[in-house]
Protein backbone atom coordinates (compact mmCIF):
# COMPACT_ATOMS: atom_id res chain seq x y z
CA UNK A 1 0.00 0.00 0.00
CA UNK A 2 3.50 2.45 0.50
CA UNK A 3 4.22 3.22 -3.49
CA UNK A 4 7.05 4.81 -2.05
CA UNK A 5 8.45 1.47 -0.85
CA UNK A 6 7.36 -0.80 -3.58
CA UNK A 7 9.88 -3.57 -5.14
CA UNK A 8 12.22 -1.93 -3.65
CA UNK A 9 12.09 -3.56 -0.49
CA UNK A 10 13.85 -6.92 0.17
CA UNK A 11 11.45 -9.67 1.48
CA UNK A 12 12.08 -9.42 5.05
CA UNK A 13 10.96 -5.51 5.05
CA UNK A 14 8.57 -7.22 3.25
CA UNK A 15 6.57 -9.24 5.68
CA UNK A 16 8.25 -6.95 8.45
CA UNK A 17 5.66 -4.32 7.28
CA UNK A 18 2.96 -7.32 7.30
CA UNK A 19 3.37 -8.09 10.53
CA UNK A 20 3.32 -4.14 11.95
CA UNK A 21 -0.08 -4.17 9.98
CA UNK A 22 -0.91 -7.23 11.18
CA UNK A 23 -0.02 -6.07 14.62
CA UNK A 24 -1.77 -2.76 14.43
CA UNK A 25 -5.48 -4.89 14.11
CA UNK A 26 -4.56 -8.05 15.92
CA UNK A 27 -7.54 -8.39 18.34
CA UNK A 28 -6.78 -11.91 19.24
CA UNK A 29 -4.27 -11.40 21.77
CA UNK A 30 -2.20 -14.14 20.00
CA UNK A 31 1.62 -13.19 19.12
CA UNK A 32 2.50 -14.25 15.29
CA UNK A 33 6.22 -13.07 13.99
CA UNK A 34 6.64 -12.42 10.64
CA UNK A 35 7.80 -15.98 9.80
CA UNK A 36 4.99 -17.22 11.20
CA UNK A 37 2.87 -15.02 9.49
CA UNK A 38 5.02 -15.94 6.07
CA UNK A 39 4.21 -19.59 6.67
CA UNK A 40 0.79 -18.75 6.93
CA UNK A 41 0.44 -16.91 4.13
CA UNK A 42 1.77 -19.77 1.84
CA UNK A 43 -0.69 -22.25 3.03
CA UNK A 44 -3.19 -20.57 2.51
CA UNK A 45 -1.58 -19.63 -0.89
CA UNK A 46 -1.31 -22.83 -1.79
CA UNK A 47 -4.91 -24.09 -1.07
CA UNK A 48 -6.45 -21.12 -3.09
CA UNK A 49 -4.44 -22.36 -6.07
CA UNK A 50 -5.81 -25.84 -5.93
CA UNK A 51 -9.06 -24.11 -5.70
CA UNK A 52 -8.39 -21.61 -8.60
CA UNK A 53 -7.52 -24.77 -10.67
CA UNK A 54 -10.27 -27.18 -10.09
CA UNK A 55 -12.53 -23.82 -11.00
CA UNK A 56 -10.31 -23.45 -14.38
CA UNK A 57 -10.75 -26.99 -14.93
CA UNK A 58 -14.41 -26.97 -14.32
CA UNK A 59 -14.46 -23.95 -16.86
CA UNK A 60 -12.94 -25.55 -19.48
CA UNK A 61 -15.81 -28.31 -19.48
CA UNK A 62 -18.21 -26.37 -20.42
CA UNK A 63 -20.75 -29.58 -21.37
CA UNK A 64 -22.84 -29.09 -24.27
CA UNK A 65 -26.35 -28.65 -23.51
CA UNK A 66 -26.05 -27.52 -20.03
Amino acid sequence: QDASIGSDQTVNTYWQHIKEYFDERNTSGHFRSSDSLRQCWSTINTECQKWAGCLSNVARMNPSGC
